[in-house]
């Protein structure tokens, strides 16, 4: 049996880019490229799903007009070797209209991940760094282990640092990218 298709493409290559992406099967699982590598995610389970749900609700009601909370449905797009997919990114509603690959990361105003218990360090280390790099302004980690909501935000040298960590019975609120109040409580039943 032999392979045909952008997995022989790109191994030829060396490397993935965003184009190989369109090539990919519609197959419920989340392809993502690091730094030319991809990333093979399967889909979530339903915890995750329903952590990611009520975060989305909870900010689609305090969103005012102009603003859109889209859940996996759109990547983070640094370049052509970089491409992440958020749980959740809030952006300017204007920006669904564009013909694009994807989001450029200066127009993320908060990209959001909930862990996976699978592999942690994804959202941790890999992702905090990557949007980091790529300008996105806000990034929040929604931790169901923990109940938590771990808010970072870039510092002078754009890296990300902690600006919080809340928990439920102790909201997060914040002017940016809205005004809006997050309990942990709400988000993590």
């Amino acid at each position: 049996m032999s392979v045909t298709g952008p997995y022989t493409r790109a191994a030829l290559r060396g490397e993935w880019t965003v184009d190989d992406l369109h090539e990919l099967p519609d197959d419920g699982h989340r392809y993502e490229i690091f730094d030319g590598s991809l990333l093979v995610t399967p889909p979530p389970a339903m915890p995750h799903v329903n952590t990611t749900y009520r975060m989305r609700r909870l900010l689609e009601a305090q969103a005012p007009a102009g603003f859109a909370v889209i859940d996996s449905g759109a990547g983070v797009y640094p370049n052509q070797r970089n491409y992440f997919i958020p749980d959740l990114l809030v952006i300017r509603e204007e920006l669904l209209t564009r013909d694009a690959l994807g989001i450029d990361p200066h127009d993320a105003l908060l990209a959001i991940e909930v862990v996976s218990p699978g592999n942690p360090g994804s959202d941790y280390v890999l992702k905090r760094h990557v949007y980091a790099v790529a300008g996105v302004r806000q990034y929040w980690i929604a931790d169901e282990r923990q109940q938590s909501l771990c808010v970072l935000l870039p510092d002078d040298t754009g890296a990300y640092v902690e600006r919080a960590v809340a928990s439920p019975g102790q909201p997060w609120r914040s002017s940016e990218p809205f005004p809006l109040v997050v309990d942990p409580a709400e988000i993590f039943r």
